[in-house]
């Protein structure tokens, strides 16, 4: 059931717009006008959808307002992928660390020097009558 539960949520937040729209809610319910008006380039049908996606999943709940619907998020709902991140961070952390430590201090490389050409005598040559 966890890695299933997982895997959902994965599914779900891998789109920008739902997680653009989970953040939004971070602050509190909103109607679902709010998120029609905050992607102009999405349609509203598109807009439900996505609302249904995480509704189905648990992760926003929805209540009826007169004409209006107010969603809202599910505390710990999200809860199956921070239990996957956080052994990570640590790791990624120290990965993270040792990278920058490279970059900002690379190994010091003796420089490669060419080798210096033997000199050429000069031919000696012996003038006996000259």
């Amino acid at each position: 059931m966890y890695k299933s539960a997982l895997m959902d949520i994965f599914a779900v937040v891998a789109d920008p717009t739902r997680r653009r729209m989970i953040d939004m809610l971070v602050g509190g319910e909103l109607p679902a006008g709010a998120f029609v008006a905050a992607f102009p380039g999405v349609t509203q049908p598109a807009i439900s959808q996505h609302l249904k996606v995480l509704r189905d999943a648990g992760v926003v709940t929805v209540r009826a307002d007169r004409q209006r619907r107010i969603y809202d998020l599910v505390p710990d709902a999200l809860e199956p992928l921070r239990d996957w991140v956080t052994p990570l961070v640590p790791v990624a952390g120290a990965a993270k660390s040792e990278m920058v430590e490279s970059v900002e201090h690379p190994p010091i490389k003796p420089r490669a020097r060419p080798k210096p050409k033997p000199a050429v005598e000069p031919e000696l040559t012996l003038d006996l009558f000259g």
